[in-house]
């Protein structure tokens, strides 16, 4: 596949798994123009959740051109992620932070790098990396940014960065999946309770999803079909996406952007 035929814009939902009835299965796509969600779970329903949640990262990372697609961690738990974290190694196409020191710099990496798209890439034509990457050739890459909200954000972090952040980070690009315990409804820290009240929220009780209107429009599908929660084969997609990386041969060039065309929105 050329440059020219590659898709560099963001897929319009994440998948969230299949509507089946008899047998016919459609996906189910939450819409990913509001930024992403949060991912709510009970003590039973962890590894569905993280099945879901890592089958969805793999499948973004192997749909989309080598490293126009960046996966962010903060979490300090144990390590259940084990595709995820093989690309870390390899290809770094995945970067986990678990210590405080960790996820306060890579915040603000993240941060700055949110800021300066606004202020040196978007404009009145150009409202989103979206939709630079339509009409620029020197395109930017996306950020999958997975919260576990036990850890981030904490106390240290100010509230207005919080709310800068999630309120600036989709048009810059960057996507945000938070996930945790649904005991984290009750906590005290206000951004926990900033990002839990922007992005719609996605509960798992007992293994079963509790698909809401937020979440997916036709909820009416849900009457006549069954839904199956993304489990994907997470070692093939690794594997692909090592494969499509081609670690010993890769070059991607650098491509300059004609400041007149830039400038005139071409």
């Amino acid at each position: 596949m050329t440059h020219e035929e590659q898709n560099y814009t963001f897929p319009f939902g994440f998948n969230l798994g299949n509507l089946n009835e008899n047998g016919n299965k459609m996906p189910l796509l939450t819409p990913s123009n509001d930024g992403g969600f949060c991912l709510l779970y009970d003590d039973v329903s962890e590894k569905t959740a993280d099945k879901l949640l890592e089958s969805l990262a793999l499948q973004l990372l192997d749909s989309m051109p080598t490293e126009h697609l960046l996966v962010d961690m903060f979490d300090h738990g144990r390590k259940k992620f084990y595709q995820l974290s093989a690309l870390q190694n390899y290809i770094h196409l995945y970067r986990v932070s678990y210590t405080p020191e960790m996820i306060d710099e890579h915040f603000k990496d993240l941060e700055a790098k949110i800021i300066s798209r606004h202020e040196e890439l978007l404009c009145c034509n150009r409202q989103s990396i979206n939709e630079h990457n339509q009409k620029s050739r020197q395109k930017q890459n996306y950020h999958l940014v997975l919260i576990n909200l036990a850890n981030f954000p904490n106390e240290e972090i100010e509230l207005r960065r919080i709310k800068n952040f999630v309120e600036s980070a989709v048009l810059a690009g960057v996507y945000v999946i938070a996930f945790g315990n649904q005991e984290i409804k009750k906590s005290e820290n206000e951004g926990v309770q900033t990002i839990l009240k922007h992005f719609k929220n996605l509960n798992v009780t007992n293994n079963e999803f509790e698909i809401t209107p937020e979440i997916f429009e036709f909820t009416e599908l849900l009457k006549t079909h069954t839904f199956e929660p993304l489990d994907l084969d997470r070692q093939m997609l690794h594997d692909n996406i090592m494969i499509n990386a081609n670690l010993e041969q890769r070059f991607i060039p650098e491509i300059l952007e004609d400041e007149t065309h830039y400038k005139q929105g071409i």
